[in-house]
This record gives structure tokens, C-alpha cells and sequence, in this order.
């Protein structure tokens, strides 16, 4: 049975963070033993993201139906067209006219890199201390697979890589992690990778962070031309194309360089449902008034252009606010993390993506991603919210029925929507649990009506229909309740408290040293309502107090003060529409 596919773009550093996680949880979760998924019921479609190709020697491959986007220098040890594929390299390019030479080091791969590289047959034991090849800049190495079992020397020796207590590995990669792929374990097709050679990452003499320096980016035909035939490849081998997932930085140039990307894709696919995400990282750079600045009118006009071309669109951010000063960061009660470091806070955001869009990617009865965009974005409501409970906090001995009594008139998540409170109850919900054991159904203490009936429930599923029904009476409500709890890869931060087990489940029992949590239950709930009013309403308040023309970075890189009207006016107009019920 072939799935109704959707092909992933990711535009931007901190959103190419998020995705790395997100396609690493999802490979966690592959059953590749034969007798084992012959056991389990496949519960997962992984062929709505992945589509199944060969290598140029015949080999048979699955990969992510994915197009990224970042800025040169920005792939650490990763090769722009894999290991899966033999394309010709740098050295091959006749270049014309005057030609400079940059030599720089090679970058150095971290144990979780070299552990995989060995399993992937290319490692070599002569060169520990340096990368595997050299390799002119921006055409880098990247690693597919892991091994827990052929492990070096050196390997066992560096304190950021110990044999661990359980059964694999325990990686202390928090100083290792300066880029995404440092961590990615997928192999990516020679079409995902695409990189913008005009713009260095983390140059500080020119920074990539005005909307209109990306929007220049893919000014020239052949900047469109070659964006285009990345889009063309994947979609034009699908059968049943659904429509896009869209991760993209808004805070920076990204957001304008990723503007004609969405107006192509409104233009060639206007019936597929194009799914956008803001990701923001929780401590952006802000030492200045010019990077405030940027960062509050990138995101206006990054908002307006996601509105615009996409069908729905979610901000998220671990930074509770984000205009006038970044605001703290989220909290969790079992989680403890460091919202300065990209590595952590975007794995948080990449659990919950990969839980709340379980509805439309699982095997028995899946929803359609139009039929959510749809619903949600009705009223002109185009953006949502989402909320989280990470990890979702039940212990062996307590029903998930037990656990909602708990709460009384509290709610069991917390916002990664920054400015949205979720006060009032929601117009449209879509709620997903996953991960609970089969013994936690039956509430064990019977002192209200609303425990009784829980107590009757025979399933998760009857218990979270009901909760749904009785909290939120006023809203349109769907649930969800997937068997598996979402799968960390090895490479995932150690940010779980010691009460949080391996198993992800609340334990009165400190978990060992050197042993990581392997998986974890969740709970997620996307929202439309009029909280979201408070996203919209202080992102416009704030973008109205920059006279755009004393902002002459703007200015220069091409935004004309009517355009800049326009967007205000635009961001006015989506903010009434959640200003009432």
C-alpha cells in the first residue's frame, strides 16, 4: 500500500538542529530484525517521509524525503552528497577566471561520529585524531549507521564516550555539538543537501540575519533554477504527494530566503497542504540593538510570508517570549537543559514533532494533512500552537487515569508556542499520547464522578476521549494514542532528571550513571484559538515601534518602507482574527 507521501524542507541552521534530531528518533524507532516486526505490529508509516532509492552500485536505500538548506562552512564533517552516492568531487570543477584558495584544518569528528563511521566500514585507525579526508570547504563527510559493539581504544578512553550501564553506549556530546550534522545519523540522498555559497555561517564581519539578504540569495535564475529541480525530484516520484513540512528560521535571512521558496511551492502545488514551522532558538544572539532588530522584523515579515503561501503555520521556540527580550525559557519538571545550547533545546522541539504529527503518519487510520490544515485554519486562523508534556509523567504504579485526576483545573502540558499562554480552552484540538504501558488504563482511587467513569474506561483511548470531552466541553477534540514512546538515539542530550528511568517512566529509583534514557512517553496537544491572538498581536506591537527607514541594513538589502506597511497591515488583520470567538 503506497502512503500519500510528504517531502520535508528544512531552511536554516537551528532548524536543520531540530531536524537532525527529529530524523534520528525517527530511525530509532526502524525495526530492522526481521523476526522482531514479524512479532510487532508496524505502527509507524515511515514511507509518508522516506522513500526507498539505490545507489549507483545497485544498493537499496532509505532515506529521508528531505531537501535542507544552510550556509557554506556550516556542515561540519559532512559531505553535501553523502556516502550513499559517487559524484564527482571539488577538485573536478573547472573554475574560471580568478581563483582564491582558503585552506583550513579539518574538522575533527566526535566519538558518536567515529562509532558510526566504524559500522559504516570507513573507518580508519590511523586517523583518530583527524578527519577521515581532506576535504575542500563545504564538501564534508557524513555518517549513517552506529555500532555498539566495534568500539576503539580511544574511543573507550575519551570521557565524552563511556561503555554506559545498560546496553548501548552513553555519549556526553555537549561540547562536541558545534553544528547539526555532528549528530545526524541518517544518510541523506545527493539532492538533500543544498548550500548557499554566497554567505559564510557565523561570519561576524557579515552576518546572514536581514530578511532581504536571503531574499537576494534566490534573485538569479540559477539559484531558482537549482531549488526548483530539488523540489522537482522528490515530488515528482511520489505517487500520492500530500504536501510539505517546512522547518525555517524566521528570526534571520533565512526567513527571506526561504519567501520565493514557498511562493513556488503555492504556485506549482496549490492543492497540497503546505505545513510550516518557525523555530527560534531559545538564546539568540541579542547583545545589540541592531540584533534585537532584526530579530523582531525578520520574524514580521517571516510571519507574513508564512502566511500568506502556507496552509498552517506553528511557531515554536524553549524561549517563552521573544520581541522586546528574549524571555526565560521553558520549563519541565523532569527535564533539565540549557537553553544557551542548540544541541539541547531543539531535541526537545524534535520529540515534540514527532509526536503531534502521529495522526497523519501512522498505519491504522491515518488522517489526512489537509483535513487538519483545514479544520485548524478556518476563520483565517492560519497559526496554531502547540503544547507538550516532555516526558509525559507517569511511574509504574499510576494509571494514566490516576495522573489526569491529579491535575484538577491544570492543564498536562506546557506551551513551546512563545507569548501563548492556552488560557482558554481551544477552538479545534488535536491531541496524541504515546508511549503508555497496556497497565496504565484502570484509575485506581474512585473519589469523584469524573474518576468513576475513568475507572470504567478499558482502554488509553477511552480515557483520553473522555478527558478531552469532560475538560474541554466547548471544543472540537481529537485524540490520538499511539502504543510506541518516541525513540532516542544515543546521540540525544542527557537533559532527563535521575528519577526519569531508560524506559522513560517516572521511577522512585535514581537512574544509574552513564545510562541514558532510551525512550520516552508524551503527550501533545496542537491548538487553534484565540490565545494564539497573543503570538501575533505583540509580534505586530513590536514590529510597529521600528521606523523601518532608520533601520538602513533593511533598507539596503531591498525592503521598501510600503512593503514593510503592507506586512504590519497584514500582521493587524491576522491578529483580529483571533481577537474574538
Amino acid at each position: 500500500m503506497n502512503a500519500p507521501e510528504i517531502v520535508t524542507l528544512q531552511i536554516g541552521h537551528y532548524s536543520n538542529f531540530v531536524g537532525s534530531h527529529w530524523w534520528n528518533c525517527q530511525e530509532s524507532s526502524f525495526i530492522y530484525d526481521p523476526k522482531v516486526a514479524a512479532q510487532t505490529p508496524k505502527e509507524v508509516n515511515h514511507d509518508v517521509l522516506y522513500r526507498e532509492g539505490q545507489t549507483l552500485k545497485g544498493e537499496v536505500t532509505y532515506t529521508p524525503r528531505l531537501i535542507l538548506f544552510d550556509l557554506n562552512n556550516s556542515l561540519g564533517t559532512m559531505k553535501r552528497e553523502g556516502v550513499l552516492y559517487d559524484i564527482a568531487g571539488e577538485e573536478d570543477v573547472r573554475w574560471q577566471g580568478d581563483v582564491t584558495l582558503h585552506q583550513t584544518s579539518a574538522a575533527e569528528k566526535n566519538p558518536y561520529l567515529l562509532d558510526l563511521e566504524k559500522e559504516d566500514g570507513n573507518y580508519d585507525d590511523d586517523e583518530d585524531d583527524m578527519s577521515t579526508s581532506k576535504m575542500e570547504e563545504g564538501h564534508e563527510e557524513i555518517i549513517s549507521s552506529h555500532n555498539d559493539d566495534d568500539k576503539s581504544e580511544k574511543s573507550q578512553q575519551d570521557p565524552s564516550r563511556v561503555l554506559g550501564c545498560g546496553s548501548r553506549p552513553y555519549y556526553q556530546l555537549d561540547d562536541k555539538v558545534d553544528v547539526w550534522s555532528d549528530y545526524l545519523r541518517m544518510s541523506l540522498h545527493s539532492k538533500s543537501v543544498h548550500i548557499i555559497k554566497e554567505h559564510q555561517h557565523n561570519n561576524p564581519d557579515q552576518p546572514f540575519d536581514v530578511f532581504g539578504l536571503g531574499e537576494q540569495v534566490l534573485s538569479s535564475r540559477d539559484s531558482l533554477d537549482a531549488m526548483e529541480d530539488r523540489v522537482r525530484f522528490f515530488t515528482e516520484e511520489c505517487d500520492k504527494l500530500q504536501g510539505f513540512h517546512i522547518l525555517l528560521d524566521t528570526h534571520n535571512a533565512f526567513g527571506g530566503f526561504a519567501s520565493p521558496i514557498l511562493s513556488y511551492l503555492a504556485d506549482e502545488y496549490p492543492n497540497k497542504t503546505r505545513f510550516s514551522f518557525s523555530l527560534t532558538p531559545a538564546c539568540p544572539p541579542d547583545q545589540t540593538p541592531r540584533e534585537r532588530s532584526c530579530r523582531i522584523i525578520n520574524s514580521a515579515l517571516g510571519l507574513q510570508a508564512c502566511t500568506r503561501y502556507n496552509s498552517l503555520h506553528l511557531p515554536l521556540s524553549m524561549a517563552s517570549t521573544l520581541w522586546r527580550s528574549i524571555g526565560p525559557p521553558v520549563t519541565f519538571p523532569y527535564l533539565h537543559y540549557q537553553a544557551s545550547l542548540d544541541y539541547h533545546t531543539s531535541a526537545i522541539l524534535a520529540t515534540a514533532l514527532d509526536t503531534f504529527t502521529m495522526p497523519y503518519r501512522k498505519v491504522e487510520n491515518p488522517f489526512k494533512i489537509c483535513d487538519i490544515a483545514s479544520a485548524f485554519a478556518c476563520y483565517g486562523r492560519k497559526v496554531t500552537a502547540l503544547n507538550a508534556s516532555v516526558p509525559l509523567p507517569i511511574s509504574h504504579h499510576t494509571s494514566f487515569a490516576d495522573y489526569l485526576l491529579t491535575l484538577e483545573s491544570r492543564d498536562p502540558w506546557t506551551s513551546l508556542t512563545p507569548h501563548v499562554k492556552c488560557v482558554n480552552s481551544p477552538t479545534f484540538q488535536s491531541c496524541v499520547v504515546r508511549g503508555l504501558p497496556t497497565n496504565h488504563m484502570t484509575s485506581f482511587h474512585q473519589s469523584s464522578n469524573l474518576s468513576n467513569q475513568l475507572a470504567a474506561c478499558s482502554s488509553v483511548d477511552d480515557v483520553l476521549r473522555l478527558y478531552l470531552t469532560e475538560t474541554y466541553p466547548g471544543s472540537m477534540n481529537a485524540g490520538c494514542v499511539m502504543r510506541d514512546a518516541v525513540q532516542l538515539d544515543t546521540s540525544f542530550p542527557h537533559i532527563f532528571k535521575p528519577s526519569i528511568g531508560q524506559d522513560g517512566l517516572v521511577s522512585s529509583v535514581e537512574r544509574s550513571p552513564f545510562s541514558g534514557v532510551e525512550s520516552v512517553p508524551m503527550m501533545t496537544s496542537l491548538q487553534s484559538g484565540t490565545d494564539i491572538h497573543s503570538y501575533v498581536d505583540t509580534l505586530c506591537e513590536s514590529a510597529k515601534r521600528m521606523t523601518i527607514t532608520k533601520h538602513q541594513h533593511f533598507m539596503e538589502a531591498g525592503l521598501d518602507p510600503d512593503d514593510y506597511a503592507e506586512t504590519l497591515q497584514d500582521l493587524r488583520d491576522l491578529s483580529e482574527c483571533y481577537s474574538a470567538s
